[in-house]
């Protein structure tokens, strides 16, 4: 009886940790003067998007609003509804992958003309982890439990 009663809970709790997350997102791209780059959980984004495709801020910026918007959704019906998880994984994965990119980056060529220093990678791998690796753990984690449930 117990188990049944905090089962509930679990999607409430990763829905509202995924929504505080895209607060701070949202927060970082109202900064005033355009976001702080190296606070960007999603720098990865625009690091690719100007390396592979010459793409400029027009681009950029309604990019990191859609991302920040889709969050905001997905974040949303898992809070609510419990539901649309693998499409969060799924779409985590595909937003991390920049930023996956951009830390190999700043890691390999110890910043290159990207930023510079260790310092910077290290608050990268840690708004990563923070963003991107923990909440795919978490959903990992409750899909798995999901799967438990159903056998």
């Amino acid at each position: 009886m117990g188990v049944g009663k905090s089962e509930p809970k679990r999607p409430r709790l990763l829905g509202g940790y995924l929504f505080a997350l895209c607060l701070y997102q949202i927060g970082i791209y109202r900064w005033p003067g355009g976001p702080p780059f190296i606070l960007d959980p999603r720098a990865g984004i625009p690091v690719f998007l100007i390396n592979h495709f010459s793409f400029d801020n027009k681009v950029i910026y309604p990019m990191e609003w859609v991302t920040a918007t889709w969050l905001v959704f997905l974040a949303t019906m898992i809070f609510f509804q419990g539901r649309f998880l693998k499409t969060y994984l799924i779409s985590e994965i595909l937003l991390a992958a920049p930023t996956a990119y951009y830390i190999a980056v700043l890691a390999i060529q110890h910043g290159g003309h990207f930023a510079p220093g260790f310092k910077d990678l290290v608050l990268t791998a840690i708004l990563f982890t923070i963003f991107s690796i923990a909440p795919m753990g978490l959903v990992v984690q409750r899909l798995g439990a999901r799967k438990k449930q159903l056998i």
